[in-house]
């Protein structure tokens, strides 16, 4: 069976995801230009946008409510020393790389809090959502062949949540599985296609090899490995 699983964006976890990307965004806006020489008006003018735009997520950012409820020890800082950093750049027209470099090690401290209660917070939705589908809609049968797809970016792929958490629940490895799908992009017709594929290959790779995996590497993957060891053995030799 299908069923559609398209995220949880909850308010902790968008509040907190959003904290941990501003240095990301501040450093990137600002790497071009961290030299001796003022920064040009109009790339000036992109970063008072941003600012400008920051500004008005103040109550949205906001984490003394987090603090009460035990989400993050501290309220953060990141909004507000980048905010004040922002502000210097803008008054200045420039910034020097050891005043970028001070400004992101400094904001990493806060950083690590934050990630930390947007990745349980996503965690906690997840589970609890995939614990409702496995008891309430799913036999047991059909939990034991689920087929989980995952969507994302290509960087976020090594670590991402959603695979490492299926690959825990289903006890399955998060590469190169059947049962466990990464698409790299939001085309969900593309991913369906792609988890279509996967399947076809595991039951083709049965019926052909004996393997339900040998198809899920490349089909020259083992004739490479062993003539690799004679083409370079002379080479390591040498060496």
């Amino acid at each position: 069976m299908n069923q559609n699983f398209p995220g949880l964006n909850t308010p902790i976890y968008n509040t907190m995801k959003t904290l941990g990307h501003i240095t990301l965004a501040v450093y990137c806006l600002l790497s071009d230009w961290a030299t001796e020489r003022p920064i040009p008006e109009n790339h000036l003018a992109r970063i008072s946008s941003y600012r400008t735009a920051l500004g008005t997520l103040a109550d949205e950012l906001d984490t003394r409510t987090a603090v009460e409820q035990g989400i993050l020890h501290k309220p953060t800082q990141i909004y507000a020393k980048s905010m004040a950093f922002l502000d210097t750049v803008l008054a200045r027209g420039g910034v020097s790389h050891d005043e970028l470099r001070v400004f992101s090690r400094d904001v990493c401290i806060e950083i690590g809090p934050v990630l930390m209660a947007a990745a349980q917070d996503q965690l906690r939705a997840c589970h609890e959502r995939v614990q409702h589908i496995r008891q309430n809609i799913l036999s047991p049968e059909q939990w034991r062949e689920i087929c989980v797809l995952v969507l994302g970016p290509y960087m976020a792929r090594e670590g991402e949540l959603f695979l490492q958490y299926f690959a825990r629940i289903l006890d399955t490895p998060a590469q190169a599985d059947r049962r466990l799908v990464y698409f790299e992009g939001d085309d969900l017709q593309s991913a369906f296609d792609r988890l279509d594929t996967t399947m076809l290959d595991a039951v083709a790779s049965d019926a052909i090899f004996g393997d339900r995996e040998r198809l899920h590497r490349d089909v020259l993957a083992d004739a490479t490995t062993r003539f690799l060891d004679e083409l370079l053995r002379g080479n390591s030799t040498a060496a």
